[in-house]
């Protein structure tokens, strides 16, 4: 009897010592088990080769992607562009043109597309989606720029000076170009000043 009540006092010693210790060894092991995740982020951060890069935790990235950009099609800012091209000249004559003219217009993060008037014997006037290898000329600007320049009132040589476009071939053809795309209201007051 006397040993079952010594082991009984031992029991209650060790539970008593054990709820006593509990929150120690809590704090301990809940200190071990951050230490554990911190030191498995830093390996994960880590890249394994020189050339290839760890992913990011998974918690950083989720707060990332719903901050990310939205990507904007370029596709449909380019056709909006030579659509607008298009309208300027569709309906402008270009039987008095001399010769071709074929001018690249580089559209900064957009895209390219180039205007020809009489380069092609099927079609007077084309804006086509893609580069032109013969162009006479190369323009390169914004679509805001391109935007403006398809409305027709617009001062080229302003714009060069701006820095808002740039040019860069044969003059002559885009002095020609730019003859054609300024609007028909502009166009009779040049024409009336000339025959004056």
């Amino acid at each position: 009897m006397a040993e079952e009540k010594a082991t009984k006092a031992t029991r209650r010693t060790a539970k008593t010592k054990a709820a006593v210790n509990a929150p120690e060894e809590k704090k301990v092991s809940a200190a071990k088990a951050a230490e554990k995740k911190t030191t498995a982020r830093k390996t994960a951060d880590k890249p394994k080769t020189k050339t290839e890069k760890a992913p990011r935790a998974a918690k950083t990235a989720g707060t990332r992607t719903g901050r990310a950009k939205k990507t904007v099609s370029t596709a449909i800012v380019l056709d909006d562009l030579t659509t607008a091209v298009w309208k300027n000249i569709e309906h402008k004559d270009v039987a008095e043109v001399p010769g071709a003219i074929a001018i690249q217009v580089n559209v900064f993060d957009t895209g390219i597309f180039y205007i020809a008037i009489k380069a092609n014997p099927d079609e007077s006037k084309q804006v086509m989606q893609s580069d032109y290898y013969l162009a006479d000329g190369i323009v390169d600007t914004s679509a805001e720029e391109v935007l403006k320049i398809a409305k027709g009132d617009y001062d080229f040589v302003e714009a060069v000076k701006a820095g808002r476009l740039n040019y860069r071939g044969d003059l002559s053809k885009a002095v020609r170009l730019a003859g054609i795309l300024k609007s028909d209201a502009k166009l009779e007051t040049v024409k009336e000043k000339a025959s004056d």
